[in-house]
Order: C-alpha cells, then sequence, then structure tokens
C-alpha cells in the first residue's frame, strides 16, 4: 500500500504496488496519459484487492493510491514529459467525493504535478448515485483536473451516465474492443456509440488494444487514445514507454 511522502514503503506485508501503463495518442504520436494500477503479489487488480478488504477501508485505499500514483509517477520522471496522470478511483461510494482529489492534489502540490494534469478514472461508475457522480465531475472540473468514467460497455444504464453527467472522458471496456476487427456486431455498435460520446465533447480510449488489425479498426471508427498489450503492458513503479511509434499521418 502507498500514500504519501511520509508513508513511501508498503504498509503491508501483503506486496501492494503500483503499475503503469501508457495511453496512446495515435496522432499526436505520444503518450496521452499513464494510467496507475494498483497490484498485488500475484497481480491482482485493484478490484479484486478492494473485495479482499473490510469495507471501512476502501475509502483509505483509493486515498493512499490517489496520492501515491503522483509521489511514483513524479518519481520514475512524468515531470519531464507533458503526458497526464490518470488515477484510479476503484471505491468511490466509500468516501466523499472529493478524498481523492484532495490526496492527488495535495501530493501534487509538494512535488510540482498541477491538477490539470490529473484524470480521475471513475471504476463502477454506472452503479452510482446520480448526485454523486455530478459531485465528482463537477468537483475535479473546478479543481482543473478531469475525469474518466472506466469500462463502458453494452450497458445502456453505463451509457445514460456518460450522457447525463458528461465526463471529460470515457475509456470504453476490453470486452467491446476485442475482436471488432472481425466483429460485425461491435463494429456497428461502436459506429454508432463513439460519434454521440464526440458529439457529446467526450474524449474516447479505448482498451484492450492487442493487435494491428483492432488498432486500425479503432482508427477508422475515429478513437485516436488506446491501451492494451499492443501499446505497453502495465510495469511496476516505472512509465514504460509506448511501443506505437509512427504518428497516423506516416502509418
Amino acid at each position: 500500500m502507498v500514500l504519501d511522502s511520509e508513508d513511501w514503503q508498503p504498509a503491508s506485508p501483503q506486496g501492494l504496488h503500483l503499475a503503469f501503463r501508457p495511453v496512446h495518442d495515435v496522432v499526436g504520436g505520444r503518450v496521452f496519459a499513464y494510467e496507475a494500477l494498483l497490484r498485488g503479489p500475484d497481480g491482482e487488480e485493484g478490484e479484486e484487492i478492494l473485495a479482499q478488504i473490510p469495507s471501512e477501508r476502501h475509502a483509505e485505499l483509493d486515498r493512499r493510491v490517489a496520492a501515491g500514483a503522483v509521489y511514483r509517477a513524479m518519481t520514475a520522471g512524468l515531470g519531464a514529459i507533458p503526458a497526464r496522470l490518470m488515477i484510479p478511483i476503484y471505491a468511490p461510494a466509500a468516501a466523499s467525493a472529493q478524498a481523492s482529489l484532495a490526496a492527488a492534489t495535495e501530493a501534487g502540490r509538494r512535488t510540482g504535478l498541477v491538477p490539470e494534469r490529473l484524470v480521475f478514472g471513475v471504476h463502477g461508475f454506472g452503479d452510482l448515485p446520480g448526485q454523486l457522480l455530478a459531485d465528482l465531475v463537477e468537483g475535479h472540473r473546478r479543481a482543473g483536473s478531469a475525469t474518466a468514467f472506466v469500462g463502458l460497455g453494452h450497458d445502456p444504464v453505463g451509457y445514460t451516465a456518460c450522457v447525463r453527467y458528461r465526463p471529460a472522458m470515457v475509456r470504453l471496456d476490453s470486452d467491446l474492443v476485442h475482436g471488432i476487427d472481425s466483429s460485425w456486431s461491435r463494429r456497428l455498435m461502436l459506429e454508432e456509440l463513439v460519434p454521440r460520446l464526440r458529439d457529446l465533447g467526450m474524449r474516447v480510449i479505448a482498451d484492450g488494444v492487442e493487435h494491428e488489425g483492432v488498432l486500425q479498426r479503432l482508427r477508422s471508427l475515429g478513437i485516436f487514445h488506446v491501451q492494451g498489450d499492443m501499446v505497453a503492458p502495465p510495469m511496476p513503479g516505472v512509465l514504460p514507454p509506448t511501443r506505437i511509434l509512427r504518428p497516423a499521418a506516416a502509418a
């Protein structure tokens, strides 16, 4: 577990740590943001870790991840590049709407990372009360930071939340992205969904990009921000370079 400059070492013997992976901008040919991810000793992901700890500790987990992500990323060199930092909020209903924001901005104040470079990725957003979503989006906006709704898939409830609360970014679920180069139904869904999201002013990020066919199909649909093994897998404690080197104009 990580917290801030007063608690940089693991708080338990469980071996929890932060990894980072890039969001690649295929038009600019650069890393748009680095996403911080909580990982367990055996590769457990954030939601799995959350399920293993008492609910009364969920808010503390998010606060620690938010502050720790800033410290770790800046130590790894984020301050020397223009990329943003995407911070996960795994348990948004467990604390006040601005708890992660407060922890991250304080860590940013100490390290020189301004709020305008922070993106807060809200997991499980489709299950949250509307007022909490509204408070999250507005609170981040007021601070100069951005909100991303993470994991938009086939669920119409998730799309309705995006339309109503207007996050700056939406990340498509990897299950929706996988196989779009060979799945007619998935392509049709994205052809309808993506223009609607863009028309509402949202940046669309696609997760689950594993090979060139998927990347090319996403580009044809106007999706230019991507994540996945083809871009770079998560790496503990470092900011991995993107494997996609050519901007779209040169491809």
